[in-house]
Formats: C-alpha cells, structure tokens, sequence
C-alpha cells in the first residue's frame, strides 16, 4: 500500500512553488553575505596590518593614504584614525550580515518544515 502512495505523484500548488522560489532566493542570498563577510574580514586584516605597520614604523611625518585610486600624503595620526574608522565600519557591516545569515536560517528552517511535510523525500532542500 505505501508503494502506491509513493508512486503517486504530489500536485504543487503555486503556494508551494512560492515557498520553493523563497527557499531559492534566501539560499542564493546567504550564500552572497558569506561571501561578502569573507571578503570584509581579508578587508579588515590588511587595514589592521596597515595600522600595525604606520604604529611600528612611527616617525611623526606624512604618510601615503590609498583612497580610491590616488595616494593622499597625510598625517600619520589622520591615517591612524582613517584606518580605525574603515575597520570598525567593516567590523560593523560584518556584524550586520551576519545578524542577517541568522534570519535567513531561521527562515529557511520554516519553509524547509512546511515543504518536507508537503513533499517528503521527493524534493530536496539541502545545500
């Protein structure tokens, strides 16, 4: 008996097919933000590496300060603080994505329960 109910074919709704884009979507989504968080942190770590090499090598003078496409002669204390500043806005766009890489999970796990309750073992939702 279980085999013919196996056999059967399940209709999808376009609820389901809804649910199924979503799922779509949200993954394609996380895997951008892991993507962008790992580039944010190589980010990070040559401006921490920066910061390190201005501290060590410390003479008082001027500095040259990639922005854009240019070199800025500055400040070593103006690069200091560029450089703290361009590390805590990527610590806080890291912080941010991730908080959303939770959200989305959570997300996922929702339409991953209602559609395995649907379809079974004949749709798979894993990555």
């Amino acid at each position: 008996m279980s085999n013919s109910i196996e056999a059967e074919e399940i209709e999808v709704r376009a609820e389901d097919q809804t649910k199924i884009n979503e799922f779509g979507k949200l993954n394609n989504r996380l895997l951008e933000l892991r993507a962008d968080v790992k580039q944010y942190k190589a980010d990070a770590e040559l401006i921490d590496d920066a910061n390190t090499d201005m501290m060590m090598n410390s003479s008082g003078g001027k500095v040259m300060l990639l922005i854009g496409e240019a070199f800025v002669e500055v400040s070593e204390d103006y690069a200091t603080e560029f450089c703290e500043g361009k590390s805590e806005e990527l610590s806080k766009k890291v912080e941010d994505m991730m908080k959303e890489d939770v959200a989305i999970k959570e997300r996922q796990e929702v339409l991953k329960k209602d559609l395995y309750a649907r379809f079974g073992d004949s749709i798979n939702l894993e990555s």
